[in-house]
């Protein structure tokens, strides 16, 4: 040390460090108490949606198997109509606007084991794309929810609705035919799984969004956009799922 220095200046020198450290101590614990906060919002933003899911389920003692639908708002938006667009199947909607694949993951239970489905309707990856997740990591997140559902019934059959094409998201273009590609060739390769392939009847000739089938956002389907939504979907899943009609249950009142 040298001897020159004031014992003042060499306790000051010595605080302003301390200060220091503190100060970065204190910053470190904020970032991770603010990413920790966040994360469990992020996880609990659906809780009181899936909770209701619930209370309907148990109040109006919802058959078993029957076909669930489940999936973010372009889900949800159809459920006004979707038992009329799919009749005759038996068809419990649970869409919840906003969601990704992960959020349908961390409700896994409440979503689709308490149902105890013959046959799951999916309709996830657009939100997914929009917040940031590549093509692969949709792939990834779609291969874990198949997973849990055979993990739970083998049997259970997987119509994944592909994603689908809209104007205000036409920049993701890439993304979502990307998306879609690894999703078909799944479904290909698995006999439990189907793709149904919306966008076909969703563009025009020249492979645009068609005109006239979206609400003001540029986002959601009207009337007319879901008219051919539901005849795409409807036109696989009917055919392939009334012969199992016979198996749904219902609880009865005691």
């Amino acid at each position: 040390m040298n001897t020159n220095t004031s014992p003042f200046k060499v306790i000051f020198m010595s605080f302003k460090k301390r200060q220091k450290s503190l100060v970065s101590f204190l910053l470190i614990f904020l970032i991770g108490a603010v990413s920790a906060f966040s994360e469990e919002f992020e996880e609990h933003r659906f809780k009181n949606v899936i909770a209701a899911f619930e209370k309907d389920r148990v109040e109006n003692q919802l058959p078993e198997e029957a076909v669930l639908c489940v999936g973010s708002s372009s889900m949800r938006m159809w459920d006004s109509r979707i038992k009329d667009d799919l009749y005759p199947l038996t068809v419990i909607s649970r869409g919840f606007g906003g969601s990704q694949f992960s959020d349908v993951l961390y409700f896994f239970d409440e979503l689709i084991i308490r149902y105890k489905p013959r046959a799951i309707l999916i309709y996830e990856g657009d939100n997914d794309l929009s917040g940031g997740l590549t093509p692969g990591a949709v792939f990834e997140d779609f291969k874990e929810f198949q997973g849990r559902v055979h993990e739970f019934d083998p049997e259970i059959r997987i119509y994944v609705i592909g994603v689908k094409p809209s104007v205000v998201r036409w920049n993701l273009k890439d993304q979502i035919e990307e998306t879609n590609r690894l999703l078909a060739a799944e479904c290909d390769a698995n006999p439990t799984l189907t793709y149904i392939d919306v966008s076909k009847f969703l563009l025009d000739d020249s492979g645009s969004p068609r005109e006239g089938i979206f609400l003001d956002d540029g986002l959601h389907l009207n009337t007319v956009g879901y008219n051919l939504w539901a005849a795409a979907v409807g036109l696989q899943l009917i055919p392939a799922e009334i012969e199992f009609e016979d198996l749904v249950t219902q609880d009865l009142p005691e």
